[in-house]
């Protein structure tokens, strides 16, 4: 009996670990507006919680620029991603007006889809791990 819970902490602990370290391309919605191709990133923090990074999105059609996004202090337990009253960040600087709420998700070695409010602006991503360019530049 020891055996099996101890294999299946093991299995939990090691899902947590290859999550933390996995990028992900996928379709976020917010708030009616649809962008593909978004890429994501799962990083675990020296403090040993989940920071989300989002690269290179636009939460409207009419936004002038693409930015990037970290969304720290998420909690990972097993695959189910959460997380509440977060401020997200972009190059370092806060932004309090689209405090992240009601994080909720999950996240493996093969797939992640997670929704919140970013503000009072629905958010969803759903996507699946990045491939690996295997084409050889010459």
């Amino acid at each position: 009996m020891k055996a099996k819970r101890l294999s299946l902490f093991l299995s939990m602990l090691l899902i947590g670990l290859v999550a933390a370290a996995q990028t992900y391309v996928g379709t976020m919605e917010v708030d009616g507006y649809t962008r593909k191709n978004v890429e994501a990133r799962l990083v675990r923090t020296a403090q040993g919680d989940i920071e989300l990074r989002m690269y290179s999105v636009k939460f409207a059609r009419l936004m002038p620029v693409k930015v990037d996004l970290e969304i720290p202090r998420l909690s990972l337990d097993g695959t189910r991603l959460s997380g509440s009253n977060i401020i997200p960040t972009s190059k370092g600087k806060p932004y309090e007006k689209y405090k992240v709420t009601r994080f909720n998700g999950t996240a493996d070695t093969e797939k992640i889809s997670f929704s919140c409010l970013l503000g009072d602006k629905p958010m969803k991503f759903t996507g699946g791990r990045k491939k690996k360019n295997t084409s050889k530049n010459q």
